[in-house]
């Protein structure tokens, strides 16, 4: 963060936007005017819509700022996972008055299942080999779909200090640890490091008083007993969210610092372009329909749809050829080829893949699928059958969700080895990630 950065909106990467806006405004009145004289023809049309898109969506600048102010004393702060439709939604709630309501719309995202795999879980891999912390962010995840937050709580805290353990060298929890970051939005002094002051208060005594806020030390401690409640559970992940989020942004720090040196102005062209992408994809994404394939040929369909890359990821697996399992296989941490592949080579140590029947595979959005799979395997404790919910998601080159216009791949998560080894199938609990 820059130190003296007062709001988020004052952040270097948010000014250029600010800047950008400020320009498309004069823009807008000047392409305006031309369309209004019959001056420029179709040009000064594009020109007019496009920066009057800019000035329409520049409200998300004010967002975070707005939204820790409303926030930030209930353990709710601003990230760049944060669903902005969320974010919009409990700020209007605020804005009517119902804290409770607005309240409500958060803890609704933050526990959707997807949400938390996703954003708490998968991306949490790509900074630790510590396999270990993966399967316990997914039993916090089992324990929190069933509502047992007694137990869900303190493993969820315990996971985040090791979490940021790991990447800051000492517990981001001690008193003077350093949490701000240039250029970040989590790392912003109204966002994590506010939230990490406002949850590590000193409890002296032990009490039965319903908690709102994950307090650390009073839950970890034995002195907190009153946090068994969905809130409570919800914040706490909303911290984890936050520290995948924050190690992400510091993994990057110094490459933000060098683009800031070198970037003096944001090139309108480009902006234009941008927007243009933004309009494509948005209605492709509003126009799009399900799509369905049932006893189907996999191995014969298009090699751009769902359908081949189950068969892709699932014939590499039942082959042990982890060469092809890793040319289908989510891969968000950005490893080199080889490496991911050894990863699937130890994931897949204590499972074998005997045989499997795509059953069936839906398209549900434009970047992700499903795979109803008959799966056959081998473990250590016995054979295990079933069918199996595999998911996949449309990914470009350097890991991003591929929008309509993006040369995306669709990509196979992991998650199903592990739920074949405990044999998770459909009718199962399921905590795929």
């Amino acid at each position: 963060m820059t130190k003296n950065s007062d709001k988020i909106g004052d952040l270097p990467s948010v000014k250029r936007l600010t800047t950008a806006r400020s320009v498309a405004e004069v823009v807008q009145q000047i392409a305006a005017f031309a369309v209004k004289v019959g001056f420029g023809g179709e040009n000064a049309v594009k020109i007019l819509n496009s920066a009057g898109e800019l000035v329409a969506q520049s409200e998300i600048l004010e967002m975070p700022d707005r939204f820790n102010t409303a926030f930030a004393e209930r353990g709710w702060f601003a990230t760049s996972s944060m669903s902005v439709d969320a974010m919009r939604g409990a700020l209007s709630k605020h804005d009517q008055g119902d804290i409770d309501a607005a309240e409500e719309v958060l803890l609704q995202w933050i526990l959707d299942p997807d949400t938390l795999k996703l954003f708490a879980i998968s991306r949490s891999k790509q900074f630790s080999d510590v396999h270990g912390r993966w399967h316990q962010l997914r039993e916090a995840l089992a324990l929190t779909e069933e509502g047992r937050y007694w137990s869900a709580v303190p493993l969820i805290l315990i996971a985040c200090d090791g979490f940021a353990s790991d990447v800051l060298g000492t517990s981001p929890f001690e008193k003077n640890a350093d949490l701000t970051l240039f250029d970040s939005m989590v790392g912003h002094s109204s966002s994590l490091p506010a939230a990490i002051a406002l949850i590590t208060k000193g409890i002296r005594k032990s009490s039965d008083e319903v908690l709102s806020l994950p307090l650390r030390h009073g839950i970890l401690h034995g002195r907190s007993l009153g946090y068994a409640n969905r809130t409570v559970c919800g914040k706490a992940w909303m911290l984890m969210i936050a520290l995948v989020d924050w190690a992400g942004d510091k993994l990057k720090e110094e490459a933000r610092r060098a683009e800031d040196s070198e970037r003096n102005s944001l090139d309108w062209r480009e902006l234009a372009a941008s927007l243009r992408k933004n309009e494509a994809d948005k209605a492709a994404i509003e126009s799009f329909v399900p799509l369905k394939w049932e006893k189907l040929p996999a191995e014969h369909s298009d090699k751009n749809d769902p359908p081949f890359a189950f068969w892709e990821f699932l014939s590499g697996w039942k082959a042990r050829n982890f060469g092809v399992m890793a040319t289908r296989a989510v891969n968000m941490t950005h490893q080199k080829h080889g490496r991911l592949a050894g990863r699937l080579r130890e994931d897949v140590e204590l499972v074998k893949l005997v045989d499997f029947e795509i059953v069936s595979v839906s398209q549900t959005t434009v970047a992700r699928a499903e795979a109803k799979v008959r799966l056959i395997g081998e473990t250590m404790t016995g054979n295990v059958n079933g069918d199996f919910l595999i998911l996949a998601f449309k990914h470009t080159e350097d890991g991003k969700v591929a929008m309509p216009t993006d040369n995306g791949r669709w990509q196979v998560q992991q998650g199903c080895i592990f739920d074949l080894l405990h044999g998770r199938t459909i009718n199962a609990k399921s905590t795929d990630v």
